[in-house]
């Protein structure tokens, strides 16, 4: 492998869904980053004489959220400025709110003195639709409502906007992610998120006060929590982060009941909120798209007139 590079590796949401690509890069480099729970999930594929960077150690050492992700940076900048290959892990995708642009960030603060290569994961909420059955089948946006690194009145622009224009909508961060852990937002520093707690439920209200301006009551919604157990590693460290069980939680429920649930939400929920033409049908929800009629040749339909599946389902093959 080359020297000098930094690989940012989406792992996807479980071992089941690792690439062959990232288990390569994974077995080949010099160092390994990443929060311990990801580093447990790709254990076997590691090479044996890898220096390993547990994130732990950059939260030891660090005083404010923002330190945090310095140290985790400058760990990792350090180790490839020494000519090494490093892999650094991201759940999901690792350009979808994960590492990749906080490197290749700091590949232009350092002038290329060393290489980024993003490799691609399953994002989260590509799993969670799965599950569901298939919400997004006709566009949706992505918004993260406790986003540390953008000011909350961007972030009430997004919801305004994404409520007014209509279409699926996916919630990410829900809560701020270290909520039980005041001292990571001193007031002077980060007065839009401190207190963590009473900052985070005035976000949930916020966007629901501004979503249900265009979304009824009655709109289908999924919450879930801990989807294919990616976070079992973490739910034991502190219950703000996953489920109670560490299992997978998923919920499906209507928009009205969305504050109902705010004690429920942790670091790793994610909720779908379905458009008007979303469908709850067989415990599953989808989104039909809008060319779900197809028109057929004129001579085919003379020929094929007398069959039952076509005259049962004229409205739906769109045959006059």
């Amino acid at each position: 492998m080359s020297e000098n590079v930094i690989y940012t590796i989406g792992i996807g949401n479980s071992k089941d869904q690792l690439t062959q690509q990232a288990k390569y890069i994974i077995s080949k480099v010099d160092v390994l980053a990443g929060h311990y729970g990801f580093i447990e999930m790709v254990k076997e594929y590691i090479n044996p004489e890898a220096e390993i960077i547990d994130d732990r150690e950059s939260r030891k050492k660090s005083n404010t959220f923002e330190f945090y992700q310095q140290n985790r940076v400058s760990a990792v900048v350090s180790e490839v400025l020494k000519g090494k290959t490093v892999a650094v892990l991201s759940g999901g995708d690792s350009g979808v709110w994960g590492m990749a642009g906080v490197f290749l960030e700091a590949q232009k603060v350092f002038k290329n003195k060393f290489k980024v290569k993003v490799i691609p994961g399953v994002p989260s909420f590509v799993t969670i639709a799965s599950k569901l059955g298939a919400p997004l089948q006709n566009g949706f946006s992505l918004i993260s409502v406790c986003d540390e690194d953008t000011p909350f009145n961007i972030i009430e622009k997004r919801l305004e906007g994404v409520g007014f224009g209509g279409g699926v909508i996916v919630l990410y961060k829900l809560i701020l992610e270290n909520l039980k852990y005041p001292q990571y937002y001193p007031k002077d520093r980060y007065p839009d998120l401190f207190p963590p707690k009473e900052k985070t439920f005035y976000r949930l209200k916020r966007t629901y006060d501004i979503l249900s301006k265009y979304i009824p009551e009655e709109r289908v919604m999924a919450i879930v929590t801990d989807v294919n157990d990616q976070t079992s590693n973490y739910s034991k460290v502190t219950d703000m982060l996953g489920s109670k069980n560490s299992k997978e939680n998923i919920l499906i429920t209507n928009f009205g009941n969305f504050l109902n649930h705010v004690n429920e939400y942790r670091f790793f929920t994610s909720i779908i909120i379905g458009d008007e033409n979303t469908k709850f049908y067989n415990d599953v929800i989808y989104t039909p798209q809008w060319n779900y009629k197809w028109s057929y040749d004129e001579r085919m339909l003379d020929d094929i007139k007398d069959l039952d599946y076509l005259k049962e389902y004229s409205d739906f093959f769109n045959i006059k």
